[in-house]
């Protein structure tokens, strides 16, 4: 049995899509760019919640059938914009040369995106194909984009660290109020180094050691994620 199912859930609470904690200001302004016809770019290292908000860009505009998400980082082959825009057609957009107008591009992990490829968004962009981008890496600086392109970037947005109380918050609404308190939750969030995507990792590890325990103190959460390192360390 799950360690959820002993806590008579149907699901892992930790694998649902769960509503954005702490990025209200990032996703108003996301959605600025896109709707203005707009470049962005949002930086933050791994981890720190880059493709959520891209996720979230999916669900806010992804039901008019304008999104086009690429992550850099799982293309086998170079990138080809064009393509991509044909695709929207099938087979008739590739046998007609047709492609889309004002398509929204969400590039994950941009850094792997070559100079040459950056150059032909660009130019897509200005013909109007390509309506608003929003860019994601872990810097701005070491993106590698063009300067040219750069210069159409309308913002930088760089990802703050959540607060305690948002930790808390995001934690709360995939768990509920069952199982982890509050300081049980800051301190994992602590030993996660403020990283989200570890923050809910270690939660779930966690979860998986104590699912009868509904009094965890710090000091059991120290135990059980130290162990747990030990434990990938000597599987590594």
């Amino acid at each position: 049995m799950e360690w959820y199912e002993e806590m008579e859930l149907d699901d892992n609470p930790f694998g649902r899509e769960t509503k954005l904690v702490g990025f209200d200001d990032v996703v108003s302004e996301m959605n600025y760019a896109i709707t203005s016809g707009g470049m962005m770019f949002i930086e933050g290292g791994k981890g720190s919640g880059k493709t959520k908000l891209l996720k979230e860009a999916i669900r806010r505009f992804g039901g008019y059938g304008k999104v086009i998400y690429v992550n850099g980082r799982e293309l086998h082959t170079e990138l080809n914009v064009e393509r991509l825009l044909k695709d929207r057609y099938g087979v008739l957009g590739r046998l007609f040369n047709k492609k889309p107008i004002g398509m929204i591009l969400l590039l994950d992990d941009v850094e792997h995106i070559s100079k040459r490829n950056c150059e032909r968004i660009k130019y897509y962009f200005d013909q109007n194909y390509l309506r608003s981008i929003v860019f994601a890496s872990k810097s701005y600086a070491d993106s590698g984009i063009n300067e040219s392109v750069k210069q159409r970037i309308w913002k930088v947005i760089s990802l703050r660290e959540l607060t305690n109380y948002e930790a808390v918050q995001l934690v709360r609404n995939k768990l509920g109020n069952d199982m982890l308190n509050d300081r049980a939750i800051k301190e994992i969030y602590k030993l996660s180094n403020k990283n989200p995507k570890l923050f809910l990792e270690n939660c779930e590890k966690v979860c998986k050691v104590a699912a009868r325990n509904k009094e965890l103190t710090e000091e059991d959460v120290n135990t059980i994620l130290s162990e747990q390192h030990t434990e990938e360390m000597v599987v590594a």
